[in-house]
């Protein structure tokens, strides 16, 4: 959908974006035709269609004066070439279910194209038995079903419903738990016709859609850990990998979920349906690329210093929501800083734009690109900037490390934007997750939300904002808006990036609700709260100098952060504090990361 002449200069007639500085206004009409040329063909990493948005990018940001590198990695994402569900009728005849979406005419992307129904890093194989209901799929609810069924479900197959956790904790309760495959949905009061109209009339989910996504509990490629996977880099074999899963399992729509569960109800057990489900895979290393756009800072500093920002590129299809709306946003804020650059502009800071590949199946891109970079970011870099989901609606949200809060609100503050009332501490799930965990950097993720239910479906295309989220593409601009004021503000050499006082306080309260801290003597346990309130003294009787750097000294040289890791879509503090040698460790991290001796 293109804007008309008319709308155009109305729009900019009553837009905050006259705040910025001439040159730096987001263009809606534009921004409308970068959503469309990402989302003309799907962007399944490592497929071939995907290299139009590759090029895209590329072309892009070198016309406007960034210096581009295409960096590859080869990354274990099995395709999966088969899969099939059949459930056994009551004339005893086996009946084949669709996998399939059915799109609608009014939107001829929703018909072609589709990325079969998958699970990123499920097992291969078959699953026959009986379906039983799990709910959600959290432990709980699998403890409660083996107390009231004993292991009557052992080698069955599960029915889970999407929510509460994260899709690939769920096929590891129901591996752990005993059964051979999985299937999971969305729930129509969760994500479809219980929350509103459903498509082609409204932005929610209709019964025949399916949510794909990753099942790996894990960050990065499943056979490199810890390093990056260049293409002869060596490889641990599939079954050695923590993260992955064993049984195989399957995204299903709701509609095939009511054929299975029929009469029985959404109650834990067994459903009365038998059914058979098979997967097969191609096993082959996929290629993906990142992009990556830089403009070099103010040579004069006595110490090289970045800043990024970044969003994936990749998508479980065409992908208008998750990630275009990301994407878009990313590509219109590099034009926007590139043009001040062309203009004779100079930031202090070296400026680093990202488009990443491979994040839905599991943070691959960004993972593997910060590990092969870990050193690099360690001594420069000051901040990230997610951009995930950027702008489905008029709901700001952001979430950051404790350094970056400032930043934030200042930035909203120059446009006149309310900030967001609770800035939080982000979980896991997007690209933000290795910069934190692998290199200690301060992270930040913002973006206008809306409510729709297309996540990770073949009806994720533009059709959905153009006609019901974003149809002005007014968010996207505010939402540009935004990644300016931050990047414009952060450039600076004196930008306010001070977490140490905020880490502390932070580290304070992620203490004291610490679940394992009975397995912690006494006297240690009164020793890491007495360090950590003695530093925060000390910022008030000292000048505490600028500290990006804080949380880097909780990062050791092989492993992740001390201080945050993140599970899922959440995040945990102190992971690794277990018992008296872990909290004599993390003690001695704290103790040594003294305000006096940062630099």
């Amino acid at each position: 959908m293109f804007l008309s002449l008319s709308h155009l200069f109305s729009f900019f007639l009553t837009s905050s974006l006259l705040q910025l500085p001439e040159g730096l206004q987001a263009d809606p009409k534009r921004l409308a035709e970068t959503l469309n040329v990402l989302c003309s063909q799907p962007r399944f990493a490592g497929d071939p269609r995907s290299h139009k948005a590759i090029d895209y990018f590329a072309d892009e940001l070198s016309k406007y004066g960034w210096s581009v590198e295409r960096k590859y990695y080869w990354a274990y994402l099995p395709r999966q070439t088969f899969e099939s569900l059949e459930i056994l009728q009551e004339s005893g005849n086996w009946q084949q279910l669709k996998l399939y979406e059915e799109g609608f005419k009014e939107d001829p992307l929703t018909l072609n194209e589709h990325v079969p129904p998958m699970h990123g890093l499920t097992g291969e194989g078959e699953a026959k038995g009986k379906v039983w209901y799990v709910g959600y799929g959290t432990k709980k609810e699998f403890e409660q079903l083996s107390r009231q069924f004993k292991s009557n479900f052992k080698g069955d197959i599960a029915l889970m419903r999407y929510g509460a956790i994260y899709r690939g904790q769920k096929i590891a309760n129901a591996e752990k738990f005993g059964f051979s495959g999985a299937l999971l949905y969305t729930d129509e009061e969760d994500d479809g016709s219980v929350r509103g109209t459903t498509l082609p009339q409204g932005p929610f989910r209709p019964n025949s859609g399916i949510q794909r996504g990753s099942v790996f509990n894990g960050n990065g490629d499943a056979l490199t850990p810890g390093y990056a996977a260049t293409k002869n880099a060596p490889r641990i074999d599939p079954k050695e990998s923590k993260g992955l899963v064993k049984i195989p399992s399957l995204p299903i729509s709701s509609s095939n979920a009511k054929s299975i569960i029929k009469n029985h109800g959404k109650k834990l057990g067994n459903t009365g349906t038998e059914a058979i489900l098979k997967i097969k895979q191609d096993k082959t290393l996929q290629k993906i690329c990142n992009v990556i756009g830089t403009i070099k800072g103010d040579n004069a500093l006595k110490q090289s210093e970045s800043i990024l920002l970044g969003a994936h590129r990749d998508a479980w299809g065409r992908g208008a929501t998750d990630n275009g709306t990301g994407s878009t946003v990313l590509l219109e804020t590099a034009r926007l800083l590139g043009i001040r650059f062309q203009n004779g502009w100079k930031p202090r800071r070296t400026i680093i734009v990202a488009s990443w590949d491979a994040e839905e199946w599991g943070l691959v891109g960004s993972t593997e690109w910060v590990e092969e970079n870990k050193r690099a970011l360690i001594e420069s870099a000051v901040a990230y900037i997610n951009l995930d989901v950027a702008a489905t609606g008029p709901n700001l949200s952001a979430t950051c490390t404790p350094g970056l809060s400032q930043v934030i609100t200042e930035a909203c503050k120059k446009m006149n934007l309310e900030p967001p009332a609770r800035i939080g501490v982000p979980g896991g799930g997007s690209d933000h997750v290795p910069f934190i965990e692998i290199a200690g950097v301060e992270v930040a993720g913002f973006g206008f939300h809306g409510a729709s239910g297309v996540y990770h479906s073949a009806l994720d295309t533009p059709y959905l904002i153009n006609h019901f989220l974003d149809p002005n593409y007014e968010f996207h601009s505010k939402a540009t808006e935004l990644a300016v004021n931050i990047m414009l503000l952060l450039s600076k050499k004196k930008a306010p990036v001070d977490g140490r006082a905020a880490w502390l306080r932070q580290m304070q309260r992620g203490l004291r609700e610490h679940k394992n801290r009975d397995n912690i003597s006494k006297n240690l346990f009164n020793e890491l709260e007495e360090s950590i309130n003695q530093q925060l003294i000390n910022l008030t009787t000292e000048r505490a100098e600028q500290s990006f750097r804080f949380q880097r000294a909780f990062i050791p040289e092989s492993g992740t952060s001390w201080l945050w890791n993140s599970s899922g879509y959440a995040g945990s503090w102190f992971p690794f504090l277990n018992d008296d040698e872990s909290a004599k460790k993390l003690l001695k991290m704290i103790k040594k990361n003294n305000p006096r001796e940062d630099k």
